[in-house]
């Protein structure tokens, strides 16, 4: 009842500082006599997680709105001044970008003012763009952070605010912490500071050296006399990707590349497509139209902010959506036998991905570095590679969820470059008479053979947390010795032991016929994610993992 009364007490708080404000007015106005709803969006913030916040789009702080996005950029700000006040020396300048979403271009608009209005420059793209293209310009701009208004590959319900830092990747180590506390400090209506007269828009100057450096960095590995026999149905799931992809697929010589008419322009609603996530096979429902209309060959698409790439295509009459480990696989594969790497060069790869990867690795003399989950880990061992005068040392960096890149010239994965590479591997492939499953199919018999599934099991609302926490409490104190029909051989909670990564709370099993299992709490989103790399499809373990996760419902 105390966390109830609070909730109304801050609700109307809310009712009276946005009288101005005739939508918001009617959004709060719908939750009046609903007091589940009224603790959804009044009890507590929204925290700033994994380098930003990402949630439902709605009224109260434990939604996302234009006075949460102001909060966060007034907490952002401040702490941006008082690094300089001490003496850091920092430009004061933030590059600004957001995709298609409900809201995304008023939260980026809000973030500049915002901006502005503590005495920071703020440079906004003056059309939507993708993930890729913000983590390029911090660089070329010379700016001290980037901000992304996106919610990634989340259905339209969502929204979402992600910093990067200098470098270009996602805020890392005690910075999101730090940002956080300053944010904490405020009010949502009586301290920010807002003006116009600092904002820049950004035109085509950047994001044309942008599609210039995809251009050099991908055409090592590129044959363009195969490009023109493949037929590509690329579809940008009414997203940022579209401009971007189409661009660099015509500069790399795919001159057949067939648009998806309900997924090419702008949808905020993601009418066709309610969870744009490459790695949904129900992603690619209006794609294979066209692939059946058009005799295509294969189907790429890229999610919202087109940072992650998918795979989909027919084979013997089946329709298949490539995992991310599977790409990861073929884009590796590919990039050894076009460029073959030197010794001591590097793969990085998350510990939630494909240890396949390792043995291919191994086979072509490359080292493999493990980071963390979430693309910014590689961002910043890149970071560190480049403060060492190691960066010809990078080769590839991989992470399950779709996000590959193939050059340090950003920090964060590309779903852009990725786009091209997969394209050539097709058609490489079809020259061969074969599809990309084909071509898999020969890289196990080289490597061998771990399925993998990832399930999510998700758990909402406020009481969805404390679920949570007592799942991975379970795993980590009374699951010791079996998981379906396997033994555990061996286990990493990499919350509690001494890994050498930062902590997270994951815990791995290792079985003793050589499969894997990970769990870990979504960073983004209400649900546990379960990793499982199996050497026999036939386990009980898939079950059993679902059981448990169905107990707690």
């Amino acid at each position: 009842m105390e966390l109830l009364e609070k909730a109304i007490a801050e609700y109307k708080i809310w009712l009276d500082k946005t009288k101005d404000d005739a939508f918001m007015q009617g959004e709060l106005s719908q939750l009046e006599g609903s007091p589940d709803e009224l603790l959804e969006c009044f009890a507590g913030d929204l925290g700033f997680g994994t380098s930003g916040i990402r949630g439902i789009i709605g009224p109260g702080p434990r939604r996302i709105n234009k006075y949460v996005v102001a909060r966060a950029t007034q907490g952002l700000s401040d702490y941006i001044n008082s690094r300089a006040a001490n003496g850091e020396n920092l430009r004061k300048r933030v590059v600004i970008a957001c995709d298609s979403r409900r809201f995304s271009t008023q939260f980026a608009k809000e973030t500049a003012e915002v901006l502005s209005g503590n005495g920071i420059k703020a440079l906004l793209f003056s059309e939507i763009s993708p993930v890729p293209l913000l983590s390029y310009s911090i660089k070329e701009l010379d700016c001290d952070y980037g901000i992304m208004i996106t919610a990634s590959h989340n259905p339209s319900i969502f929204n979402g605010y992600k910093v990067y830092n200098k470098y270009g990747h996602q805020v890392v180590g005690d910075e999101p912490r730090a940002i956080l506390d300053s944010i904490k400090k405020l009010d949502f209506f009586d301290d920010i500071k807002k003006s116009t007269d600092n904002i820049e828009l950004l035109e085509d100057e950047i994001p044309e050296r942008f599609i210039y450096e995809i251009d050099r960095i991908t055409s090592p590995f590129i044959n363009k006399d195969e490009g023109k026999d493949i037929r590509i149905v690329y579809t940008p799931l009414n997203g940022a990707g579209r401009k971007y992809v189409y661009e660099a697929l015509r500069n790399a010589g795919f001159t057949n590349v067939l648009s998806v008419p309900s997924q090419d322009g702008f949808d905020e609603n993601f009418t066709t497509c309610k969870k744009p996530n490459p790695e949904k096979l129900s992603a690619y429902n209006e794609a294979f139209k066209i692939l059946d209309q058009m005799n295509a060959d294969i189907i790429i698409s890229t999610d919202p902010d087109s940072d992650r790439v998918g795979v989909a295509l027919v084979h013997d009459e089946t329709k298949i959506n490539l995992t991310g480990n599977q790409i990861g696989l073929l884009i590796l594969e590919h990039l050894c036998n076009s460029k073959p790497p030197r010794h001591g060069q590097i793969v990085y790869r998350s510990i939630i991905s494909t240890p396949l990867l390792d043995r291919m690795a191994e086979a072509n003399d490359l080292d493999v570095n493990y980071t963390q989950t979430g693309f910014k880990y590689i961002g910043e061992a890149i970071q560190n590679l480049i403060n060492e005068g190691r960066e010809s040392d990078y080769y590839f960096g991989f992470e399950e969820s779709h996000g590959y890149l193939i050059s340090p010239f950003l920090r964060d994965k590309d779903g852009i470059s990725s786009a091209v590479i997969i394209a050539a591997i097709a058609a490489k492939q079809k020259k061969r008479g074969q599809d990309l499953i084909d071509h898999l199919e020969e890289i196990y018999g080289d490597y061998g053979t771990l399925i993998d599934r990832t399930k999510s099991f998700t758990f909402e609302g406020l009481s969805g947390q404390e679920t949570m926490k007592n799942i991975m409490d379970y795993l980590r104190n009374e699951v010791s010795d079996k998981i379906g029909d396997l033994y555990i051989e061996d286990r990493i909670d990499y919350l509690n032991d001494d890994t050498g990564l930062d902590k997270a709370n994951i815990i791995k099993f290792d079985m003793d016929d050589g499969s894997t299992i990970i769990v870990r709490p979504s960073g983004t989103e209400p649900k546990i994610k379960v990793y499982m790399f199996l050497t026999d499809p036939t386990s009980s373990i898939d079950k059993s993992i679902t059981s448990l996760m169905e107990s707690y419902k």
